[in-house]
């Protein structure tokens, strides 16, 4: 032990001495290793770490299947649930779930998102309450008693935490509802939501009426029974029921998912291919401290000599050079954990919505455990080459100062060059994914939304149920608040629509035209369901493309009328005019059969890349709906303008909060999201890997130049010009960038497949853009290799020859 502390101690002076070696070998790893823990950090809580939930490995999701088309992930119909429960054996339990809003009123009033649960809900999860209960069977029947059960973030932030609050009515719209409990701060939201409490879902176990899918069914697994078992028992029990109602369930069967599965979704590709870029960039950092460390035991190889001549056994010199190493090392770790807590703390606060469980990430002690581990073996691994070059010199050539020009020096100088073509190499791979991310997202953002994003300003508005409760009051809120909003200053047009594009969630049912046979079952024709009011295609610059758009003459007492898109007027009107024809639409009035008096340019609904779907579009004052998004649209900038409609909403309702403002702009850069952040991570890991490959080749040429002054300086003596020193040098520097280029685009045709789904408009292959980073860097290293050649062209022929 003592013995080591001496290592450690010495090598401490050693690097005090030479600040400028110590400094550029820390500040390599500290960049490399930091990045590598910020994203192993997110990796780690995203992938590794099992969900807050006990036995999470147990919970799954079951979704509905429809077979004929291609969603494998259906939202399930209470009925099916219900009939499911009671004949599957796999599971301890089942739970429903659906969406809900409340709006709580005061001085200060707030809608709140949250879920509507029966009571098992808790108890599938393996969960309680922090303070008070949930609610019970009784209170969750239709017409029980209003009680809800909070999340710890409500309970602190709209309550101050206090605990009285349990067992106390809170005023809500349209009346008070009862606090029954409070749930502990480590409970997280089920997928696709950030509920801030649960009410009671109110099912009444005798009504197994099937008539729309609107619920999430979560169940636990019993011990032992496996997902597929489940899958097998749920495939029987579906085919049971589809015999039983196949008006309804015929080509409908059940999907059982992993609920960390379903949590994690798509980002596991993406968080790995990261992972795998930063690695690369550590890799390059560790090729990068190598070369420094060879180079600086080159300079004192008189000092081994002389240690070795004087006894001292060469273990000892290779154990005191990987201690020097090693210190490196773990000062570049310790720095590296410091800017990766900066980095953690940053994509905490911007909450991606690409990344899920952004709350769960943090550094803690398997990441730190992971970084010690990996800076340990950073250590090793930059100063084993040099460490074995000590223990191979030969001590009379080191006690003469012989350098540059033995064989060794001759095997060295190959390693490093070697070291500089890896890195080379790595960079491109990392480039080259970059690269294409750059192009698809490109590509993507080149799409034609299907409107006009510029200068348009999107809020939300939600009618509570209890005060809003018939069609005639919900219509006649969002006229007159549109008549406001139409008439404020800088706003050119407005309208409403129940789901706004790119955003998530949406309606569809299925339907049949008039006058032609219905679909046998399970061959059901669907369409996507909008709720519009009559200025939304002006206020969205949708075209009108055949008949017309709709008016404010379709009134609720009016003959029922519709909208349709032109993807479904070419379905299914393929050779005809689709205008004038009637529809049966499983919707709130199924036994109306609206007319399509006209056709509407494509939107793309939930994102760009996504195909086209049919789309039906009711007018709001014939199928009113309580949650509207308002869409304004304005000259550009006119500021002020959500205070202005906050404004007219207070007029007309003062208990109404408005919700998720953002300009359309906005929400269309967040709809690429899954494209975007690993782009932008990937892109700043190839830049970094770029300039660590850089700074390699230089430190390598400048370590070469100075060996091979004499030469020059004797060529220069015989007359070469400094125009042959210059190629001279820069010609070696380049072979290296082919070799490395040539290398790198080898690994990126094979890495690039990796990306997948990624890409969009672009192939793994795609020419263009591996020939634009290779060129880039081939561009990045004849600067880097300029600066050496340029001082080699500047040597004084007579002064290195009086030198010798």
């Amino acid at each position: 032990m003592d013995t080591l502390l001496h290592d450690l101690r010495h090598a401490l002076r050693q690097l005090l001495k030479h600040p400028g070696f110590a400094a550029a070998a820390v500040g390599t790893i500290a960049l490399g290793l930091g990045a590598n823990t910020a994203i192993f950090s997110v990796v780690n809580a995203v992938l590794l770490r099992p969900l807050t939930y006990p036995q999470p490995d147990q919970l799954v999701i079951v979704w509905e299947r429809n077979r004929s088309g291609a969603q494998a992930t259906n939202v399930v119909n209470p009925g099916n649930y219900l009939d499911w429960r009671d004949r599957t054996t796999s599971f301890t339990d089942l739970a429903a779930i659906t969406w809900s809003s409340m709006t709580f009123t005061g001085d200060a009033p707030e809608i709140v998102q949250g879920r509507s649960v029966t009571p098992n809900f808790v108890r599938v999860l393996g969960t309680s309450p922090a303070l008070g209960r949930f609610f019970t069977p009784a209170e969750a029947l239709p017409g029980g008693p209003p009680v809800i059960v909070l999340s710890d973030g409500l309970w602190r932030g709209r309550f101050g935490g206090d605990s009285s609050v349990v067992g106390r009515t809170v005023p809500v719209a349209g009346g008070n509802a009862t606090v029954v409990g409070v749930m502990p701060p480590t409970f997280r939201a089920m997928p696709w939501g950030s509920e801030e409490y649960w009410e009671p879902f109110r099912l009444d176990p005798s009504d197994r009426t099937r008539h729309g899918r609107y619920a999430m069914v979560v169940g636990r697994l019993r011990p032992g029974v496996t997902r597929e078992r489940a899958q097998a028992e749920m495939d029987v029990i579906t085919s049971g029921i589809e015999r039983e109602h196949p008006e309804f369930d015929t080509g409908w069967s059940a999907n059982v998912v992993s609920l960390t599965d379903q949590v994690v979704g798509s980002a596991r590709r993406a968080l790995l291919i990261v992972l795998a870029a930063v690695a690369i960039v550590l890799l390059i950092a560790c090729a990068n401290v190598g070369n420094l460390m060879l180079v600086r035991a080159e300079g004192r190889r008189r000092e081994f000599a002389v240690r070795t001549a004087l006894g001292a056994p060469r273990w000892r010199l290779v154990r005191q050079w990987l201690a020097e190493s090693v210190v490196v090392a773990g000062l570049g770790g310790a720095a590296g954990l410091l800017l990766a807590k900066w980095g953690v703390d940053l994509l905490v606060a911007a909450g991606p919505s690409g990344i899920p469980r952004v709350a769960e990430i943090a550094l803690d002690g398997r990441v730190i455990a992971v970084t010690a581990g990996i800076t340990l073996l950073v250590g090793v691994v930059a100063g084993l080459p040099a460490a074995l070059g000590v223990a191979s010199a030969g001590v009379a050539g080191g006690l003469r100062g012989e350098g540059g020009r033995s064989t060794a020096d001759a095997g060295s100088s190959r390693f490093r060059s070697g070291l500089v073509v890896a890195q080379l190499s790595l960079a491109l791979v990392l480039l080259a994914g970059a690269g294409l991310l750059v192009r698809s997202l490109h590509r993507l953002g080149a799409v034609n939304p299907g409107f006009d994003p510029a200068n348009l300003l999107t809020l939300s508005v939600e009618l509570p149920q209890a005060t809003y409760s018939d069609d005639a009051r919900r219509a006649a809120f969002f006229t007159r608040l549109l008549e406001r909003v139409d008439g404020l200053p800088g706003v050119s047009a407005a309208g409403a629509v129940s789901f706004l594009p790119l955003t998530n969630g949406g309606a569809s049912t299925r339907f049949t035209i008039v006058g032609r046979p219905a679909p046998e079952p399970g061959h059901w024709t669907s369409s996507d369901i909008r709720i519009v009011d009559p200025g939304y295609f002006a206020a969205m610059r949708i075209p009108l493309l055949r008949g017309r758009g709709l008016t404010g003459a379709d009134r609720a007492d009016a003959p029922p009328v519709v909208v349709i898109s032109e993807t479904m007027a070419r379905q299914y009107w393929p050779d005809e005019d689709p205008i004038g024809a009637r529809l049966q639409v499983n919707w709130t009035h199924p036994d109306v059969h609206p007319e399509v008096v006209g056709v509407v340019g494509d939107v793309h609904v939930s994102t760009l890349d996504g195909d086209l779907r049919p789309t039906i579009y009711y007018a709001q004052a014939q199928e009113p709906s309580g949650s509207m998004t308002i869409v304004a649209r304005h000259a550009a900038g006119a500021g002020g303008l959500a205070a202005s409609v906050r404004a007219a909403v207070r007029e007309l309702d003062h208990d109404l909060p408005v919700t998720d403002v953002a300009t359309m702009s906005t929400r269309l850069v967040r709809s690429m999201s899954d494209r975007r952040y690993p782009m932008l991570l990937l892109a700043s890991f190839a830049a970094l890997a770029v300039l660590l490959a850089a700074v390699g080749i230089y430190g390598v040429l400048s370590y070469a130049v100075n060996q091979r002054m004499r030469e020059i300086g004797v060529r220069m003596a015989l007359g070469a010009g400094r125009s042959h020193v210059l190629g001279l040098v820069i010609g070696g520097g380049m072979r290296l960038t082919l070799v490395g280029v040539a290398l790198g685009a080898a690994g990126g045709l094979l890495a690039s497949r990796a990306l997948g789904r990624l890409l969009y408009g672009v192939t793994a292959t795609d020419p263009l853009t591996f020939a634009a980073v290779a060129g880039l860097l081939a561009l990045v290293a004849l600067v880097a290799v300029y600066f050496p050649a340029a001082r080699a062209t500047r040597v004084d022929p007579m002064t290195v020859l009086r030198t010798e």
